[in-house]
């Protein structure tokens, strides 16, 4: 099947290559789509082996969500095509020892115009479980943007959210907070907020580095606006960001577009 002839309407999405069966990204897929009752999506950018296609299967008879399974060739930019038109809320990928994501820049760099969130989780990854999360927030207009998806975790699948507020001087970090405990307060969320030790080029840094001692399952974080000169040679921040977690990514990038710069 051509990448463009998938069809799915509002799935969760976990995208792999064929050969290795992304056992941790699907099981954090699989909550999502439980908990929001919609649906999801495996896709293989390539040929599937054998062994990829039954544990597909298998996968596909256990599910009590719907489920699709399908193999095709594409790229990342088709899959950030085919998100727009299926209207996917969030696309989960596994981070792999060896293999064609083993390389998570490649990833970065292909999904730089994705208007949704997509969930980086490591092969050897402990343990799935969205209880707790922390949302670390800094002065920059879009960090606002982890407010909605945070909120309807809180909402779906009862995370109690940590809000790391920046160490900054200045009002903006505040004033982002504040917009973010008003969404929290329409719903009745669980949350608590925090002051960092670490400022707003730290503080998601310092977020992944307490999520075991906190028991957060997941950190959300924006990716760079732009790659500069130091990201070329030594990786932009989210890149040194998922090196050093040891819980899955869930990663927003910024944009002009973004609604929630009229907050």
């Amino acid at each position: 099947m051509n990448i463009r002839e998938l069809s799915y309407s509002r799935h969760f999405l976990v995208v792999a290559d064929g050969k290795h069966f992304p056992e941790k990204a699907y099981q954090a897929a699989s909550l999502f789509a439980k908990a929001f009752a919609k649906g999801l999506t495996l896709l293989a950018l390539g040929d599937a082996s054998e062994e990829f296609i039954n544990k597909a299967e298998s996968k596909g008879q256990e599910a009590d969500y719907p489920f699709i399974f399908e193999s095709c060739q594409g790229t990342l930019v088709d899959v950030c095509d085919l998100s727009e038109r299926t209207e996917t809320p969030i696309i989960f990928f596994e981070i792999t020892k060896k293999g064609t994501y083993s390389n998570p820049m490649n990833i970065f760099k292909g999904l730089r115009d994705l208007r949704i969130p997509f969930v980086m989780v490591k092969e050897d990854t402990s343990k799935i479980d969205f209880s707790n999360i922390i949302v670390p927030i800094g002065y920059l207009p879009e960090e606002k943007e982890k407010a909605p998806y945070s909120s309807n975790m809180g909402r779906f699948l009862h995370s109690e959210i940590l809000l790391l507020k920046a160490n900054d001087y200045g009002s903006k970090t505040a004033k982002n907070v504040e917009s973010i405990r008003s969404l929290f307060d329409k719903f009745n969320l669980k949350y608590e907020i925090r002051k960092a030790v670490n400022d707003s080029f730290k503080v998601e840094k310092e977020a992944v580095s307490i999520a075991a001692k906190e028991n957060a399952g997941m950190v959300i974080i924006s990716t760079s606006r732009d790659y500069g000169l130091d990201d070329m040679f030594f990786g932009p921040k989210e890149l040194h960001i998922l090196k050093a977690t040891t819980v899955p990514l869930m990663c927003i990038n910024p944009r002009g577009d973004l609604y929630v710069l009229c907050w």
